[in-house]
C-alpha cells in the first residue's frame, strides 16, 4: 500500500466529490466578472505575488476564477470538456486522488508563481492554463482511445491530441 492509499484511507471522507462542478462554477462567476468589470481580475484577483507579500493573500484563491476564455461560445464548449474530463478523472482515480491531482497542482502552481518572483525578482501573473493543460494530459494518457470531434467532424484519438498539446508545450 503506497503513502496516496495511506491518506485516502485516513482522510477519505473529506474528498469533494464532483469537483469539476465547483471548479466549472468558479471559472463562469470569473466570466462574468471579466465581462462586466475587466479590469477586476487583473488589479484585485490575479496571482500576483508581489501583491500576495503587501498583504493580499485572498489572491492565492481567487486567481482560479479566471476562465479559459472570454468569448461566450468558446466558453460554453470549453467548460463543458472540462467538466467532462473532470468527471471522467474523477471516475476512473475516485474523488480523493482527482482532489489531490487537481489541488496539488493549484498548490505548485502558486509555489512556481513564489519562485519565479523569488528567483527572477519579478512578478509573472500566472492563469490556470497550466493547471487546465495537467488536467487535460491526464485525461490524454487514461483515455487515449477515446475520439473528440475536432469542429464537430474530425474524429481523432485523444492520444494524439495529447501529444500533439505535448509538442505544442514543448516548444513553448
Amino acid at each position: 500500500m503506497n503513502w496516496l492509499d495511506k491518506l485516502e484511507r485516513k482522510y477519505g471522507r473529506y474528498a469533494i466529490h464532483n469537483l469539476m462542478f465547483y471548479i466549472i462554477g468558479m471559472y463562469v462567476v470569473g466570466f462574468i466578472i471579466g465581462v462586466a468589470v475587466p479590469d477586476l481580475y487583473t488589479r484585485y484577483l490575479s496571482l500576483d505575488v508581489s501583491m500576495i507579500l503587501k498583504g493580499q493573500v485572498w489572491r492565492l484563491v481567487t486567481f482560479m476564477l479566471q476562465p479559459p476564455s472570454y468569448s461566450f461560445i468558446f466558453i460554453i464548449f470549453t467548460l463543458y470538456f472540462y467538466y467532462i474530463i473532470g468527471t471522467v478523472l474523477e471516475n476512473v482515480w475516485g474523488a480523493f486522488k482527482f482532489n489531490m491531482y487537481f489541488f496539488s497542482g493549484v498548490i505548485l502552481h502558486i509555489i512556481a508563481a513564489f519562485l519565479i518572483y523569488f528567483v527572477f525578482g519579478q512578478s509573472y501573473t500566472m492563469n490556470t492554463y497550466y493547471i487546465n493543460l495537467a488536467l487535460f494530459m491526464a485525461f490524454a494518457v487514461e483515455e487515449s482511445e477515446t475520439k473528440v470531434y475536432l469542429f464537430f467532424i474530425i474524429p481523432i484519438k485523444m492520444k494524439w491530441l495529447g501529444i500533439i498539446d505535448g509538442v505544442i508545450f514543448a516548444i513553448t
